[in-house]
């Protein structure tokens, strides 16, 4: 997202879009679309906390937090980040124009990659709703070359204008 109002330059968001097809019909349902931290901020008993299916708020910070990353850790979000980065496909433009000539122009980008994610319930009131699901990356990741090819492209069609940026609210200039 960029935006001309402050000094904030450029946000990247990141999203897991899960689908799912439907039971009887070959078509797929309504992408489900929760955030997934690819950036190290938070603890790593938060990322534990989600591996093992307890809620997780990665926003918290105690004198009790740990800080003990798998090895590699950093470089394994790094690449993935680049990953996700290098493999990326534009899917929709949104222009905004705001009063006092504000102006944000959000580009969605979409990368297809299969891989393994923590998955569990954010437990916090900030940023995000108590029970809204996020995600962590866990494993290897590979990209899947055909997505964009093949009857998957139903996030080519979702409208991303109406969407809530401000859900993940981690802020990066990559």
């Amino acid at each position: 997202m960029e935006r001309n109002k402050d000094a904030h330059g450029t946000f990247v968001y990141y999203w897991v879009a899960e689908l799912e097809k439907y039971e009887k019909v070959d078509e797929y349902k309504e992408p489900k679309i929760y955030t997934i931290y690819l950036h190290e901020f938070y603890t790593s008993d938060q990322l534990d906390n989600c591996c093992v299916g307890k809620k997780s708020n990665p926003y918290i910070y105690t004198t009790a937090s740990e800080y003990i990353y798998p090895e590699n850790y950093s470089e394994y979000l790094n690449n993935l980040r680049d990953l996700v980065k290098d493999n990326r496909e534009k899917i929709q433009v949104i222009k905004k124009e705001w009063k006092k000539n504000h102006k944000e122009k959000i580009t969605v980008y979409g990368t297809a990659f299969r891989g393994k994610l923590c998955e569990c319930e954010f437990g916090g009131k900030n940023f995000l709703k108590d029970g809204d699901q996020i995600s962590f990356p866990k494993g290897k990741y590979e990209i899947i070359e055909d997505f964009w090819t093949d009857e998957k492209r139903i996030l080519i069609f979702k409208d991303f204008a109406d969407f809530e940026y401000v859900n993940t609210d981690y802020r990066t200039r990559r």
